[in-house]
């Protein structure tokens, strides 16, 4: 049997070049995926918060929206979403009953009246606003990642 002998002249260097690199790849996701999540969350905003998706009331759903990039050592995530408690509801839909809080009210004719505390059985439709919103970046989430990986190994 034949034995194969290598000496790798200039390990160390290359080590080192490795390591350097892999910095600058991480360091080049973060940034690309900080830029993508903000663009995410702009566009949730823009293009699905102001009247298309969802009619502006009081703007507190498209307030909310923020965007967040996180780095554990071994994954990059970009998160782009809200607290807001009634946000899932427009997002997925509902059916079943809903507890309604007691509230005045106006009738046609200007007069007020109070409406007792009750439960209602409702059905709302889906109105997707971060979901369709990511899945019309989606191509460009990987290109744009791709893009940056690909120039930070150069």
């Amino acid at each position: 049997m034949n034995n194969l002998r290598a000496t790798l002249i200039g390990g160390e260097e290359v080590v080192h070049k490795l390591g350097e690199t892999s910095g600058k790849v991480r360091k080049a996701l973060h940034a690309a995926i900080e830029r993508l999540s903000i663009r995410l969350m702009v566009s949730v905003k823009r293009d699905r918060l102001s009247g298309q998706a969802l009619n502006v009331r009081t703007g507190r759903l498209r307030r909310s929206i923020t965007q967040t990039v996180t780095d554990d050592g071994n994954r990059v995530t970009g998160y782009v979403g809200t607290v807001v408690e009634y946000a899932p509801i427009h997002e997925y839909g509902f059916k079943g009953a809903m507890n309604i809080r007691a509230h005045m009210r106006s009738s046609k004719n200007g007069k007020s009246f109070s409406v007792r505390a009750h439960t209602k059985n409702v059905t709302l439709p889906e109105r997707s606003f971060m979901r369709t919103a990511l899945a019309d970046m989606k191509s460009e989430i990987g290109t744009k990642i791709n893009e940056a990986l690909a120039q930070a190994a150069k």
